[in-house]
This record gives structure tokens, C-alpha cells and sequence, in this order.
């Protein structure tokens, strides 16, 4: 890998090492730190190194030198455009997620760093040590808990730096290789992608505010290069002869365990949008095999394919009880959110809607098989978003959007993404037809050149400002403490801060994790009882969680308080992360009267209480 490849696959390969690293971890029994990471990266490099010189072939993959700084200014500007939007969404560099399953993203890290569990295989016992929860993508969480053991930051900082790097610097690398391998290396095909990767907030801004979908972030933004990749290997786009057929399978093979650890969401994704490529490399097997045995080979591996795809499918659903996420609107409404990509803010990028028709109108005219590619990723990603919004048909929609959840935001990202290529082409090839004819009209090329730079500066600007004002508006709430913020209060969250200063290292906490009082674990690094809402509950927690007010008054709860060895009391009210007092825990809310605690601190109305029944305090 040269130049932008290089670049582009790093993060790529990293999260590999990272997920497969922290999986062998957990095998041979090692804590979690860079140095499992290291280990891995070297066992592999040395893997590659010992290949290369047995089988004596080497080769490299760049793209031509010619267009390098029109490709490094696009990417600076388009980095510094997402960078800003995510910025202004969180508005602190310790901000966290308003969200449900944040609870359970932030609490996870700092098991990470609290136990050394990071493999995908053993990081649910944090909240089922009963092993019902036997798998878990990781590769994020992994990567942010490395953050923190390295920096010495705090876990809300280091999530939002993994998030700043993901939109800012990750994605925009690999939707550039991506678009480079399908649509060629010139400026017009540069300046249009990155015009574009900025332009729709569905991603990457949507998986940092809906959820919040930090991993599947990450999977999506690793998505183009694997995809870029398998190109390569089904000789297709323009880096396609400059591997070995073996040397794109190892790119390949590199790039997928990330994708899958990160998010399986994203390895579904790649099944899904290299159908078409399949179908494009069957096509020309087809076409170049005169020999009638060779066809049938073809015929056979294309059912094989097609098996192993829908069992592929059926095998990475998660469980029934999570896929139930309703349609939300009809089939038309759907085709016109799409046409005008309206995908969940409520502003449409019309303007990226009018070039991915621009797109098509070239597909069509050039029918080139690479154009035809671009056009189906998005005609894939269309139809994805189109079921699991609106398809009427349970069966067939569960079929084929269950790996997503049947959740319709997660295939608006997915979109997002898959569009790039087409709406990049429509841009491109209608700026190279502008400089055809001003050339044909004998305008000078500094003229050409001064007005394509005004040109793209201006358009850039009118892509990015249509709709992300309004999703940076829309997305910051999550981020902020306004009224209405149901995970942790500004007051709550102060008090977490300085939790560590009042309350001893080895003590545990009780306190309802809907109310946001178990990221006490996360923030605080002080054991809590309740690290997420999902989680197994025991006899003696529930008995905590329902009855310690009362522990004068009943000797079992003195008993279930000993067993969890409780010392202290978070009280944080009745509201919940979503709004409604849903699930009440009257153990261990409204203790102000209380004589089985006695209160230490306060910011607000969240306080922290001391346990002193029981023999206790």
C-alpha cells in the first residue's frame, strides 16, 4: 500500500489488530493494553514478510502521482468541514451522549480498563456473568479503552476524539479510495466525492446522535475500503492490476475481521454492496469461458454464492425481540426521501439528490462497468432503506434488513454512504463537460483552472450548508444539558466528577442505571452494582434495588447488602434516560427520609448517600 491506499487502509487494518488482537487476549488469558495490539500487528507483518519472500513476488498499489495534491487539498478541506460539524454538535470535549446504550458504551470502557476483558467473546460478563450475552462487537470499545491507557484521558474525552477521527479522518480517506477505484483519479472525480462525504449528515453525523451507534460508525467508515478492495480482487476499477489476485485477497482478508468486530452491521453492509461486483465478475467470467464445463462451474459457484449469502443473513440477525422497530412512513414518501435525501433530518440534501440523477444520466450514456457498480450501490442502499422504512411485508423485510434491526436510521447511514460514488460522478463528469467547452471556446487554463477552484469552493459550500445546519441543531441536543436531558443533569454530572474525592476506591455504589447514577463506574472509575439497564439481576440486587430504604426494618436486606458489599447510595432521582419514571427502584430513591443512609453530598438535586444501616458507616 502506497500514497492514499496506505492511508486509507491503516485504520482499516488497526481495527483488525485490535479486534483479533483483543480475542487472543482473552484466549491465552492477557489483560487487554498496547501490547496484545503490538503483538499482533508484528505477528502479522511477520506473516506477510515470510510470504513475500517464499513465494519472491512483490508489488505495490498507489494511484498516480499526477492529481496527489488536488487529492491531499480535498481531503484537508473536507476533514476540517466534518471536523467543525462534530465539533459544534458536541460543543465540550468531555460531552457525552444523552442515550440509552451509551450507558452501557461508556461503562464498557472502563471495564476494559478496569479488568484487561476486551475480546468480543467475554465483554458482555459485565453485565451477564451468567454468559447470556456470549458475543459483543468490541473492536470500538477496544480501541477507545487503548485511547485512555495511553493518554491518561478521561472516557468521555477519548470517545469523542474516536469519533472526531472516525468522521474526520477515517471516513473520508476510504469514500476517497473507494471513488478513485470506481470513477478515476481526477481532480473533478476528488473534489466531488469530498463535496459529497460532507454534504449528507445521515452519515457520518447520524450514528453519533440516533442510538448513539458509535461502533457501527466506525464499521461504516472502514466500509469503503473493504469495499475498494474486493474491487481489486474482482479485477475491477482502476487499482485492479497493480495486486496479484492473492495480494487483494489478503487486503481483502485484512480488512473484514475489523469490519465484523467493529460492527457486524458493517460486515452485512459488504455483503450487501458487493453483489453487484459479484454480479459484474460472473458477467465477464461468462462472456470470456467458451468452453461449456467452465460455464457450468460459473453457474454452480453463482447457487453457491447466493446459499451462503442467505444463510450468511439468517446467522447475523441478532434476536427476534430486538428487530421489532416498526415502519415509519409509506412506500412512496420512502422513494421520495430517498430521491431528495431526506433521510432522517428533517432538511434534505436535494442538491446531492440532483446529482445522483446526474449520475445516472452518465452511467447510462458511458455504461462503463465501474459506473454501473457505482449505480448499484446506491440502487442497493436505495431499496435497503426503502424496506426498512416502509415495506409493508414483515417476512420479506425482516429478511432483508434483520441484520440491521429492522432499524430504518441504520440503513439511512448506510445510504448515505453507498450514494457517494454516483453523486460524485454526476458532479465530476458534468464539471469535466464545463472545462471541455470553455476549452473548445479558447478560454486560457489559468482562467479554466482560477474559475474549476471558485467553482468547487462555491458548490462545496452551497452541498455542505443545505442540510447540516439543521442536523448540527438537532444532533447537539443529545449532546447538551438543556431541559429535557434524561440521562444525567449538569448537576448529576458534576457530582460524578468529584465522586472519586469522597467516595473510596474499593466500594461499591448502588443506584438505578436508567437514572444515569451507574456512570459512576465510567466517570468516576468507583464500582457501581447497576453498569447498564440490560443486565442479569440477582436475588440480592433486586432486594437492594427494591427494599434498602427499609434495611432497618428487614434483616435480608442487611444480608443481600453484605453479600454486594454496598457502601454508598446514588439518588438521582426519578427521571429517566427516556423521560418517564418506567422503571422504579423504590430501594434506593427518595432516601432524603431515609434512616438506613445518611447524606455526604449534593449538586442539585442528585445526591450521594452513605449506607449506615446494617452495622454499615
Amino acid at each position: 500500500m502506497r500514497g492514499l491506499w496506505a492511508a486509507a487502509t491503516a485504520p482499516v487494518f488497526a481495527t483488525t489488530v485490535i479486534g483479533v488482537g483483543s480475542t487472543i487476549a482473552g484466549w491465552i488469558g492477557v489483560g487487554w493494553s498496547i501490547l496484545p495490539a503490538l503483538a499482533t500487528a508484528l505477528v502479522i507483518a511477520a506473516g506477510i514478510v515470510i510470504v513475500r519472500r517464499v513465494t519472491r513476488t512483490h508489488s505495490t498499489v498507489r494511484f498516480p502521482a499526477r492529481w496527489r495534491w488536488w487529492t491531499v487539498g480535498v481531503f484537508a478541506v473536507t476533514a476540517l468541514a466534518i471536523a467543525l460539524l462534530v465539533v459544534r454538535v458536541l460543543q465540550s470535549p468531555d460531552a457525552i451522549s444523552q442515550s440509552f446504550d451509551n450507558i452501557f458504551h461508556l461503562n464498557a470502557i472502563r471495564y476494559i480498563v478496569d479488568t484487561g476483558i476486551a475480546s468480543p467473546l467475554e465483554i458482555g460478563q459485565m453485565t451477564s456473568p451468567s454468559g447470556g450475552l456470549p458475543f459483543y462487537p468490541s473492536a470500538w470499545h477496544a480501541t477507545v479503552a487503548l485511547v485512555v491507557q495511553v493518554s491518561g484521558s478521561g472516557i468521555p474525552l477519548a470517545i469523542n476524539a474516536m469519533s472526531l477521527t472516525t468522521a474526520a479522518v477515517t471516513w473520508p480517506l476510504g469514500i476517497l479510495v473507494l471513488s478513485r477505484v470506481l470513477l478515476g483519479s481526477s481532480p473533478s472525480v476528488m473534489v466531488g466525492t469530498g463535496i459529497v462525504a460532507a454534504a449528507v449528515p445521515a452519515f457520518p453525523l447520524l450514528p453519533m446522535d440516533f442510538g448513539v451507534l458509535y461502533p457501527y460508525q466506525l464499521a461504516l467508515a472502514l466500509l469503503p475500503v473493504a469495499l475498494a478492495a474486493t474491487a481489486g480482487l474482482l479485477g475491477i476499477g482502476r487499482s485492479a492490476g497493480r495486486l496479484a489476485p492473492g495480494w487483494w485477497a489478503l487486503v481483502v482478508v485484512g480488512s473484514l475481521p475489523g469490519l465484523a468486530l467493529a460492527h457486524p452491521g458493517g460486515f452485512v453492509g459488504w455483503l450487501a454492496l458487493t453483489v453487484p461486483m459479484v454480479i459484474v465478475f460472473g458477467v465477464r467470467l461468462w462472456r470470456t469461458s467458451a468452453r461449456a464445463s467452465h460455464r457450468v462451474w460459473i453457474a454452480v459457484g453463482a447457487v453457491g454464492y447466493g446459499i451462503v449469502g442467505v444463510l450468511l443473513l439468517r446467522a447475523l440477525r441478532p434476536p427476534l425481540a430486538t428487530r421489532q422497530w416498526p415502519t415509519e412512513t409509506g412506500l412512496g414518501d420512502a422513494a421520495w426521501r430517498v430521491l431528495s435525501v431526506t433521510l432522517f433530518y428533517p432538511a434534505g440534501a436535494w442538491l446531492v439528490g440532483i446529482a445522483v440523477l446526474v449520475g445516472l444520466y452518465w452511467v447510462v450514456r458511458e455504461r462503463e462497468a465501474e459506473l454501473i457498480v457505482a449505480a448499484s450501490f446506491w440502487l442497493v442502499g436505495a431499496v435497503l432503506f426503502i424496506t426498512a422504512i416502509a415495506l409493508p411485508w414483515g417476512t420479506l423485510r425482516d429478511a432483508l434488513t434483520g441484520s440491521w434491526y429492522n432499524n430504518w436510521p441504520r440503513l439511512a447511514a448506510l445510504l448515505a454512504l453507498a450514494l457517494v460514488p454516483l453523486a460524485a460522478l454526476g458532479i465530476a463528469r458534468t464539471a469535466d463537460a464545463a472545462a471541455r467547452l470553455l476549452r473548445r471556446r479558447g478560454v486560457s487554463g489559468a482562467v479554466r483552472l482560477s474559475a474549476a477552484i471558485v467553482s468547487a469552493m462555491v458548490v462545496f459550500l452551497a452541498f455542505h450548508m443545505q442540510a447540516t445546519p439543521r442536523a448540527q441543531g438537532w444532533a447537539s441536543d443529545v449532546y447538551g444539558y438543556q431541559t429535557g436531558t434524561y440521562l444525567l443533569t449538569a448537576d448529576e454530572f458534576a457530582l460524578l466528577e468529584r465522586l472519586d474525592e469522597e467516595v473510596p476506591a474499593d466500594a461499591v455504589i448502588a443506584g438505578s442505571a436508567f437514572t444515569g447514577a451507574g456512570l459512576a463506574y465510567a466517570i468516576a472509575d468507583r464500582h457501581v452494582l447497576m453498569p447498564h439497564a440490560l443486565m442479569d439481576i440477582s436475588d440480592d440486587l433486586e432486594l437492594v434495588n427494591e427494599h434498602l430504604s427499609d434495611a432497618l426494618t428487614m434483616p435480608e436486606v442487611c444480608e443481600a447488602i453484605d453479600a454486594l458489599d454496598v457502601d454508598y447510595v446514588l439518588d438521582f432521582g426519578t427521571q429517566e434516560v427516556h423521560g418517564d419514571d418506567l422503571n422504579p427502584l423504590p430501594g434506593i430513591e427518595n432516601l432524603q427520609d431515609s434512616p438506613a443512609v445518611r447524606l455526604i453530598d449534593s449538586e442539585g438535586d442528585a445526591r450521594l448517600y452513605l449506607v449506615t444501616a446494617c452495622g454499615r458507616g
